[in-house]
């Protein structure tokens, strides 16, 4: 008999989430198996021989924990388990491990970037520099010491910090849990918003409290967008919700582009109705010489960057089956 471990990957009929794992170095401890297709029956026959399941976005329900009668451990590939059925997880006794990833991290990232940039007033502060608008001011350079400096000579408003400021993200999925975990280390007020309402637990872990939309538009200085584009997501920010929103606030997009109308944001931002946008996903890209966004000194726009590298997979599913091997190398060994 094997000594490998048994590992069911439930995502095994979409994408290349099953052949990157089976290509990965770190799969050397497991014998692995997978669905031919995303019905349930084909999960539901091969559940009763796994000992690890290893879930990214395919659904987990009671029937495949309940069948899988040698199963000790659950892997999520990433943080949010809605798709997985953690009360027949407890029931069995089955812990289940969650994973940070660097494919999220790096959109989180391009997020508290966009936020840094509209907080801060970089694109502005850059131009000031390469300009050099200290000419029209009548200044000269000085030779600066510790106390002869001149802060802000460009005389730039409206510069101030993250910190004691309130976010709202809209989609508190994986990319959202670590937008909101970052935002707790500016020492941010975490809110959100979708469709269906997190537990307590996930709530208190990151100290995120739900609102309803019309209330988070109305609440929040930085409202964060960081859903998939569907029918019903599109155009979910236009006129009538960038009205809502506080003139102080900022608009962030990492999500789609289709998620707003870039006209209605456009007009907002001129007419003073929101303060300032941070986008890196547009409805064109790349974003039209002529849009209406280019040129608003109070639009911080992005080339659609925030999906980091290739490298993520080289990061992101040795870290998954780590936890997994480790797990059955620990005081859950293989006997």
């Amino acid at each position: 008999m094997s000594d490998k471990i048994r590992l069911l990957v439930a995502d095994g009929a979409s994408g290349n989430f099953l052949r990157r794992v089976k290509a990965n170095a770190a799969s050397a401890p497991f014998e692995i198996t997978a669905p031919d297709s995303a019905d349930l029956d084909a999960l539901l026959a091969l559940a009763p021989g796994a000992e690890a399941i290893l879930c990214y976005k395919a659904a987990l329900p009671a029937s495949v924990i309940h069948a899988a009668g040698k199963l000790r451990y659950i892997q999520k590939h990433g943080l949010n388990c809605k798709n997985i059925d953690a009360d027949a997880a407890r029931e069995r006794g089955v812990p289940v491990g969650t994973q940070s990833l660097m494919r999220n991290a790096t959109v989180a990232e391009q997020a508290l970037t966009l936020m840094l940039c509209c907080e801060r007033k970089a694109i502005l502060g850059q131009k000031a520099v390469e300009a050099g608008v200290y000419r029209e001011m009548g200044l000269e350079p000085v030779a600066t010491s510790q106390w002869n400096i001149r802060p802000n000579w460009p005389e730039i408003e409206g510069v101030a910090e993250l910190f004691g400021k309130s976010v709202g993200v809209i989609g508190l999925g994986d990319i959202g849990m670590d937008i909101a975990r970052r935002c707790l280390a500016f020492g941010m007020e975490i809110f959100y918003y979708q469709r269906t309402r997190h537990t307590p637990d996930v709530e208190a872990e990151y100290q995120a409290r739900y609102l309803g939309f019309d209330d988070l538009l109305a609440r929040v200085d930085y409202l964060v967008l960081v859903l998939p584009h569907t029918e019903e997501s599109e155009g979910m920010i236009g006129a009538g919700e960038l009205e809502r929103m506080k003139k102080t606030a900022a608009l962030i997009n990492v999500g789609r582009g289709a998620l707003v109308d870039e006209a209605a944001l456009a007009e907002a931002l001129r007419a003073g109705e929101i303060a300032m946008a941070g986008l890196d996903v547009y409805r064109y890209e790349p974003l039209p010489a002529d849009s209406p966004l280019i040129g608003l000194p109070n639009a911080v726009l992005l080339p659609h960057t925030g999906g980091g590298s290739n490298r993520q997979w080289d990061v992101d599913i040795p870290a998954s089956l780590g936890k997994i091997a480790a797990f059955f190398g620990g005081d859950g060994g293989k006997s």
